[in-house]
Parts: structure tokens; C-alpha cells; sequence
């Protein structure tokens, strides 16, 4: 479980959204962090997929969504309710 990481903040929005599906652009999700994300997020899909390493996808879905698109073009990320 990673519930206790930099990552809280958004997993405690998800949690408290009662929406199927929401869409975030990357600044969006820096103002719900309080930090910027580290340039990787905006250049690598696999940022954005579930790893022993990617900590923010873990947390989105024990936070009841997962991550079902990214754009990195547009910095745009949907969240789709499990």
C-alpha cells in the first residue's frame, strides 16, 4: 500500500469524488499535489501505468480509478472509476 506518500492529496480527491469517470489536465493535478509533476510525466506514457516504481497510478487505484488514457500532447489525464 502506498497510501502514505506525496501522492495522498489526489488519492484523497479521487476517494471523495463520487464522478464514473474525470478529466485533469496535468496543472490541474499539480494544484491538488502542491508540487509539480517531474518532467518524466510529461514526456513518457509509462509514467502514467502502474509499476514497482510509479507511485501515482498505485495510489489512483486504491483510490477506486484507474488511469484509462493519457495525452501527453495536451498534458490531459482521464481517470475512470473501478
Amino acid at each position: 500500500m502506498v497510501s502514505d506518500s506525496k501522492f495522498t492529496p489526489l488519492a484523497d480527491f479521487l476517494k471523495h469524488s463520487r464522478a464514473e469517470s474525470i478529466t485533469m489536465d496535468f496543472t490541474q493535478i499539480e494544484e491538488i499535489l502542491q508540487f509539480q509533476l517531474c518532467p518524466s510525466a510529461r514526456k513518457y506514457y509509462t509514467y502514467w501505468v502502474p509499476t514497482k516504481t510509479h507511485y501515482l497510478p498505485k495510489i489512483c487505484m486504491e483510490a477506486g480509478y484507474k488511469i484509462s488514457k493519457v495525452d501527453l500532447k495536451n498534458s490531459k489525464v482521464w481517470f475512470q472509476r473501478l
